[in-house]
C-alpha cells in the first residue's frame, strides 16, 4: 500500500491571520523541543541532591529519551495505556541494558530482572533469586539473557559470580537487603547503554517501572508501568511496607529486580521487590560499595588477557 504524504495549501492561499498563527504554533514547537534537549543526569552512581555526570556508555542519540518518551506516554488517550504498556521498538535502545536473570533450582526454572550499572557485564538485581531451597537445592547454571523486541533471547551470557547481602551476616530474609550485584563473564553486546543508580531522596517521585515477566517461557516481552513512589510518611500517614517503599505501579506483570527510574531524570531510584506489597527498595550503603569495588575491577576478558600477558 503507497502512503500519501499530506501537503499544506501554498502560503498565499492562507489568510494573514491563519499564517500568522501558524508559524506562532511553529516557533512553540521549536522551543519546546530544544528545552526537551537539555542535559539530562546520567551516570553510573549518582549522591543524594547531586548532579550525575555525563554517562560515556549512553549513545548521544539516545541520551534525551526519557522526556520524549513521558511526552508520548502523556499523549495516549488511554489510562491504562499510560499505566502499563510495552516497551516499543524505537524505546528498546534505552532499556537495552534491562534484561532477565534466569537460574535453574532443582530442574526448575527462577527468574528476575537484572539491569546493568556501570559497565556491560556488571548487573543488579534480587538476592532471593540466588537462596537455596528448603531442601538445600542451589541455584546452578545462571545467566543473564537480552530478549529482543519480539521477545527472542539474543545473548544468553553466565553468571560469573554472585555478590548478594542476604550472605552478610545478620541480613539473610530482610526486604530492605534483598540486593545482589553479578558479574558477567563476558560484556553484553545487545545492550547499547547501561542507566544510571542514585540514592533515594524519600520524596514522592513520577517513576517508571521496566522489567519481564516473572514466567519468560509463556510470556517474554518487556514491559514498562507508569505511577508514582510515594513518602514514607506524609501528612502523618505511613504510606511504606517494611523494609522499602511504597508505589503503585502495575507490577503484575514485572518480575523483582526490575528498575524503578526517576522520570524527571531517567536516573533508577529503587528496585522493584515485592509485587504482592508493590514494594521498592533503595540503594544502600552495601549496595554502592559493592559497585564501586567491582566498577575497579577488570572484566573477566581483561582478567585473562593480562595472565597469558605475565
Amino acid at each position: 500500500m503507497r502512503v500519501q504524504t499530506a501537503s499544506l495549501p501554498a502560503a498565499s492561499n492562507f489568510p494573514k491571520s491563519a499564517l500568522k498563527l501558524a508559524l506562532l504554533a511553529g516557533a512553540m514547537s521549536a522551543a519546546a523541543l530544544i528545552g526537551s534537549q537539555r542535559a539530562e543526569a546520567d551516570s553510573a552512581l549518582c549522591g543524594t541532591g547531586a548532579k550525575c555526570g555525563p554517562h560515556l556508555s549512553s549513545p548521544a542519540s539516545d541520551q534525551h529519551f526519557f522526556r520524549f518518551s513521558i511526552a508520548h506516554d502523556q499523549a495516549a488517550q488511554h489510562e491504562m495505556s499510560l499505566r502499563r504498556t510495552e516497551v516499543s521498538p524505537k524505546d528498546y535502545p534505552s532499556f537495552s541494558g534491562v534484561g532477565v536473570i534466569s537460574c535453574n533450582v532443582g530442574g526448575k526454572q527462577r527468574t528476575s530482572t537484572a539491569f546493568l550499572v556501570g559497565a556491560f557485564d556488571l548487573g543488579v538485581t534480587v538476592a532471593h533469586t540466588f537462596q537455596r531451597t528448603s531442601s538445600g537445592e542451589e541455584p546452578t547454571d545462571c545467566t543473564y539473557n537480552s530478549l529482543d523486541s519480539l521477545g527472542q533471547v539474543r545473548e544468553r551470557i553466565p553468571v560469573s559470580y554472585v555478590k548478594s547481602q542476604w550472605d552478610e551476616a545478620g541480613a539473610a530474609g530482610q526486604l530492605s537487603k534483598d540486593l545482589a550485584v553479578v558479574r558477567l563473564s563476558k560484556p553484553s553486546r545487545y545492550a547499547q547503554r547501561t542507566l544510571p543508580l542514585g540514592r533515594f531522596s524519600g520524596a514522592a517521585v513520577s517513576a517508571m517501572l521496566v522489567g519481564y515477566k516473572s514466567d519468560i517461557d509463556s510470556d517474554s516481552v518487556k514491559r514498562k508501568a507508569r505511577g508514582m513512589v510515594y513518602e514514607r510518611d506524609a501528612n502523618g500517614i505511613v504510606s511504606a511496607s517494611a523494609g522499602g517503599f511504597t508505589h503503585d505501579m502495575d507490577s503484575r506483570d514485572i518480575a523483582p529486580g526490575a528498575p524503578v527510574i526517576d522520570e524527571s531524570t531517567g536516573v533508577i531510584i529503587g528496585i522493584h521487590a515485592h509485587s504482592a506489597r508493590n514494594t521498592m527498595i533503595t540503594m544502600n550503603d552495601w549496595l554502592e560499595s559493592t559497585l564501586r569495588s567491582e566498577m575497579k575491577q577488570p572484566s573477566e576478558p581483561e582478567q585473562q588477557r593480562e595472565a597469558r600477558a605475565n
